[in-house]
């Protein structure tokens, strides 16, 4: 697949978006969730997993920077169908490649796309993904949009890649997610609970939220929740889903919004 044929693809919608749900600890309900492109519609008509493109996509500046501006609107406008959908409070969680917080023009993109869309800056958090190094440019304007404009910061997969701890002295973060490596080992490797809980420590020291990801099993969720995370998410909380079945989620399980 070339990079026309990938740019194709983004201009003709033909990525597919869908989420999954972070569940908050201790109040048994689900305001957030995730979203990410999981197919890819062919134009022969044949659907394809979306992580081969994905990783093509992150390996170009051109097709990072046509992704971002796709990603980024199409995301928007889904949660903002969902609130009215579901008449509930929803924070959409969307992943962010450093490649595009790095433009100049990446702050005014953002802020021009919640105005465009109409979706509330305190009901979006990004997530920082691995997959890219962060300049200072980047972490600068990132700093700008929690800063300035409200917008949550995530640092995600904590404790692998370039999710490193360095980050954390300087991008304003309002909390971590756990990478699911750790979340697959607890609680029957020691090692793996001990370094979990010294990074709760961490977080707590720092007033960062934790979001523990890869919970697959009860044994997981009733380590994760006695330990004080803030939110999971894995298989045994929500599989991956199209938005039609995210919003009969949210549905079930989100707080409702308050009228009048």
């Amino acid at each position: 697949m070339n990079h026309n044929m990938i740019g194709d693809l983004i201009l003709n919608d033909a990525l597919e978006l869908y989420g999954q749900p972070k569940w908050t600890f201790g109040k048994n309900t689900c305001n957030t969730y995730e979203v990410f492109v999981e197919k890819v519609h062919m134009p022969d008509g044949d659907v394809m997993p979306a992580w081969p493109v994905v990783e093509l996509i992150e390996r170009d500046e051109a097709l990072t920077l046509l992704f971002s501006r796709w990603f980024l609107e199409n995301a928007m406008r889904s949660a903002c169908d969902l609130t009215e959908q579901t008449d509930s409070n929803v924070t959409l969680s969307m992943n962010l490649l450093p490649l595009y917080a790095d433009r100049e023009s990446f702050v005014d993109d953002v802020v021009a796309m919640l105005k465009k869309t109409g979706l509330k800056p305190q009901k979006m958090q990004f997530e920082v993904s691995e997959a890219q190094d962060l300049t200072e440019r980047g972490i600068a304007n990132l700093n700008a949009l929690h800063d300035e404009h409200g917008i949550g910061l995530w640092l995600g997969n904590f404790g692998t890649g370039h999710s490193n701890v360095d980050l954390l002295r300087e991008v304003h973060f309002d909390g971590l997610e756990l990478d699911k490596s750790y979340g697959a080992l607890v609680p029957g490797h020691e090692q793996t609970c001990r370094l979990v809980v010294a990074i709760l420590h961490m977080a707590h020291t720092l007033d960062l939220h934790v979001c523990a990801k890869g919970i697959e099993n009860q044994d997981q969720f009733e380590f994760f929740e006695e330990l004080g995370c803030f939110k999971g998410q894995g298989f045994l909380i929500g599989k991956p889903m199209d938005m039609a079945q995210m919003g009969d989620y949210i549905r079930k399980y989100a707080v409702r919004r308050r009228h009048g």
